[in-house]
């Protein structure tokens, strides 16, 4: 398997396209590119290997999860190429998964996005805050912001934001019934 992805990766080759003609061909040198169809599958062996380096580094004696997540032991969850991670507020608990995070880039070549990441912290000193912010190069976010179209809060979400959310989901599923129905069909 490692053999096959490596062929992917390092035998690419690109021509350019120009008024519908083809004009030479010239070595990839940095493997595959966004839109490759192996860039997703590559990705998500990536991240399943960072998931199970934090698994590791998460089960430490020196790790402290986030208060709110201790019984359930959760450290990160991840979506398509988003991660969240969740721990204690403080400079020793956080460079742990830094150090993860240090450890895939150096096997896969993938890097944190820095303007893209944020820090989001409650409670924890402005000492502390500065402290963990240089240490691993994020900004700090401020709370309420949106995420998949939620506002992600330390409170618990209002019924009326669990409205809006309900309103949009079904106003998608209605639409997605109309474009499969004749038109005689929508009409009903």
């Amino acid at each position: 398997m490692v053999k096959w992805i490596l062929q992917c990766v390092t035998t690419t080759s690109f021509t350019l396209s120009l008024n519908g003609s083809n004009f030479g061909y010239f070595k990839g040198k940095r493997g595959l590119r966004q839109g490759d169809p192996m860039s997703p599958l590559l990705f998500t062996i990536c991240l399943e290997y960072l998931t199970r380096i934090l698994d590791v580094v998460t089960a430490r004696h020196d790790y402290r999860f986030h208060p709110l997540y201790r019984a359930l032991k959760l450290g990160h969850l991840a979506f398509a190429d988003d991660l969240l991670l969740f721990c204690k507020g403080d400079v020793s608990s956080v460079k742990i998964p830094m150090r993860a995070f240090l450890t895939v880039s150096e096997a896969s070549g993938l890097k944190v996005n820095q303007d893209k990441s944020n820090l989001y912290m409650n409670g924890v000193g402005s000492h502390v805050t500065a402290q963990i912010s240089r240490m691993s190069g994020f900004q700090r976010g401020t709370l309420l912001f949106r995420y998949l179209g939620i506002s992600i809060s330390h409170k618990r979400l209002s019924n009326a934001e669990c409205s809006k959310l309900v309103d949009k989901i079904v106003a998608k599923i209605r639409g997605w019934g109309t474009k499969h129905l004749s038109y005689a069909g929508s009409l009903f």
